[in-house]
């Protein structure tokens, strides 16, 4: 990746944060997205990840955080 890009990117990500708050993006996402647009990947979907597979019931998960918005990811 050329500098000029993470220098867009960054400030991308600045940018963002700006808008909707700290926190709302991060740098290093924003650079995933540059790449990915760069390469005429335009989708919005998450690729599929290596790693330890997701063991947790999406539906039980989706009832905690309705009832209870400001649930952690630890708790």
């Amino acid at each position: 990746m050329d500098s000029s890009n993470g220098k867009n990117a960054s400030a991308a990500a600045r940018n963002i944060c700006a808008a909707l708050g700290e926190g709302a993006v991060a740098d290093r996402t924003c650079r995933d997205w540059f790449k990915r647009f760069r390469e005429r990947d335009i989708s919005l979907e998450d690729h599929p990840r290596s790693g330890r597979p997701l063991e947790s019931d999406i539906e039980r998960l989706k009832v905690l955080i309705e009832d209870n918005p400001r649930l952690t990811t630890r708790e």
